[in-house]
């Protein structure tokens, strides 16, 4: 499976259920809505048709909401305007544009002479003159054409603006009513700003996990701090090559991807990846090494916007996003990196030294898998911040998790019950759900980590580590003898075993009520659909020690099917399963 996730941004030219299929099918794993755009009922529509498409596709879709944030955006254009360098043009709050006056979502006026106002990510360069109230007067540098709703930057001032704006309440309202999967919150400055968005959301009675963007340098300065706060973050490329000198931001991007790896917290790289694109069919060659190089710096996803957004072939961009990270992931370089940058786990953390343990583990017994029963996603995440060589299964019985692990390097969440009980059936029902998904197969070596089912996946409840077979259950029913067995299935209808083989597993209807004629010492382990510890062959079974398991109706299994029974845990498997 591809490890590193890819985050496509909806618009104009993805907004139909066919093409947002045709992305989920070429390997889209979260739908990101950006509330910069379109209404109210155009986003809403948008989720609705992303929750239909993850309904019926086998891996989950999640759904981001991406909000405007304290963002100052130009208003409407009438058609295409075009600055010239030397024009004197006037910035104030308004939403209409013409070529001498710019109107803005936000007052500006905190500029002073000699600041520079920028336009879409810095094409159109502008210097202040002079303010007067909330107009400010500047100078056209580097001219172009605009259109409506771009971008403005104004680097290093501080505006002093809430991170959580009237429209964002408005968004965020949408965002609980529909019970997104996350939020992406922008311009934040400190854990403070991502603490505010978590606070509305749960005013409104949502539990939505926050994706904080870092694009502003307030932002980088205090990346620890919000990278410990936020569910995970953005490297927003777009307006840190504004804010920031554009040759930092490689180091940066690689910076934040590092400290997120080690502190187990998902991170996307965003912004101009496939950017050429938006209307040709084949990316350029440094667009190609770009998505390569945040692969290799160990980034859980990339992303997509104007590609997907409004771009002319969607589908097509995001099956060549998928062909780089596959063939970056494939390659001996990539597994050499991993293996270099395995974070410590934390200190006095239980949970991170078995997550930690189980990356090695699999290497070592040359496991096809690890597989996590994770309730809250808490385990898998752990699991997933040690890189390791095999895909990570997480089987959880929340919906809501399933989707949100759609964002984790590595994981592929799969939908299952998770039985109240030991440790054993949690751990059988996990690796089960690992061969239905067809994830791993049947007599697959994988490695399982689960938690206790009283505080399952709550921090540090990670206590069960071991290596077990992977094997598709047939039958559950009662351990009546313990001890594992395998053999040919070997029906009895009567008591005469004169014709049964040497070594066979002997299956018994709910009817059969008959006394043995012959050896059952010759029996390798018996099956019965009757429930009970004290039937005749239950009896039987005990005296000569054979593994029985009473109560597991197998009526689809023909006779000389090899199986397995375990009577220690009262489960039938399909084929040689060695012990565990």
């Amino acid at each position: 499976m591809r490890k590193a996730k890819i985050v496509c941004t909806l618009g104009p030219a993805s907004d139909s259920i066919d093409t947002l299929q045709g992305l989920a099918n070429a390997g889209m794993s979260v739908a990101r809505v950006n509330a910069s755009h379109g209404t109210r009922e155009e986003r809403a529509a948008l989720i609705d048709r992303a929750r239909r498409v993850d309904g019926r596709t086998d891996g989950p879709i999640a759904v981001m909401v991406d909000l405007q944030g304290p963002e100052v955006r130009t208003g409407e254009t009438d058609g295409e305007i075009t600055l010239h360098a030397g024009d004197s043009v006037r910035f104030e709050p308004g939403r209409s544009v013409t070529a001498d006056r710019i109107g803005l979502s936000t007052d500006i006026s905190a500029v002073d002479p000699g600041d520079q106002v920028l336009i879409d990510d810095g094409r159109i360069e502008t210097t202040v003159d002079h303010v007067d109230g909330k107009t400010v007067v500047a100078t056209v540098d580097v001219g172009g054409e605009m259109t409506s709703h771009k971008g403005v930057n104004v680097p290093g001032v501080a505006l002093d603006l809430d991170v959580v704006t009237e429209k964002d309440e408005l968004d965020l309202e949408l965002a609980a009513e529909k019970d997104v999967d996350f939020v992406a919150a922008s311009f934040v400055r400190d854990a403070a700003d991502v603490l505010a968005v978590s606070e509305y959301l749960e005013s409104l009675g949502a539990e939505i996990p926050v994706i904080a963007k870092i694009e502003r340098a307030g932002a980088v300065e205090n990346c620890g701090e919000i990278i410990a706060t936020a569910h995970g973050v953005m490297v927003a490329r777009g307006d840190l090559g504004v804010e920031l000198p554009m040759e930092d931001v490689p180091l940066i991007q690689k910076r934040i991807i590092r400290q997120a790896q080690a502190a187990g917290t998902p991170v996307i790289t965003a912004t101009e990846m496939l950017d050429s694109m938006v209307h040709r069919g084949r990316p350029t060659r440094a667009e190609a090494s770009d998505v390569a190089n945040a692969v290799l710096d160990g980034t859980d996803a990339v992303m997509l916007s104007a590609e997907t957004a409004v771009g002319d072939h969607p589908v097509t961009v995001v099956r060549a996003m998928d062909r780089i990270v596959r063939t970056v992931e494939a390659s001996g370089e990539y597994d050499e990196i991993q293996d270099q940058r395995v974070p410590p786990a934390d200190e006095g953390s239980r949970t991170e030294a078995v997550a930690r343990s189980a990356r090695y583990l699999a290497r070592d017994v040359d496991a096809s898998a690890v597989v996590v029963a994770s309730e809250s996603g808490y385990t898998a995440r752990r699991v997933a911040k040690f890189r390791p060589g095999v895909p990570v299964v997480a089987t959880t019985p929340r919906d809501d998790v399933r989707r949100q692990l759609a964002l984790v390097w590595g994981v592929d969440a799969q939908l299952a019950t998770l039985p109240d009980g030991s440790a054993a059936s949690v751990i059988d029902r996990a690796v089960q759900t690992s061969v239905e998904a067809d994830v791993v197969e049947s007599g697959d070596t994988v490695v399982v980590l689960s938690g206790m089912m009283t505080a399952l996946d709550s921090e540090d409840t990670t206590n069960t580590l071991k290596v077990h077979v992977a094997a598709e259950t047939l039958a559950t029913g009662r351990a009546v003898v313990d001890g594992r067995a395998t053999g040919p299935v070997a029906r009895l209808t009567d008591g005469d075993l004169s014709s049964v083989p040497s070594g066979a597993i002997a299956v018994l209807g709910a009817d059969f009520d008959e006394e043995f004629d012959g050896d059952p010492t010759r029996l390798a382990g018996m099956v019965s659909a009757r429930s009970g510890m004290t039937g005749y062959a239950a009896m039987i079974a005990r005296e000569v020690g054979v593994p029985m398991v009473s109560g597991a109706d197998m009526p689809h299994v023909e006779d000389g099917t090899v199986v397995t029974v375990d009577g220690e845990r009262g489960v039938v498997y399909s084929g040689e399963v060695a012990g565990q």
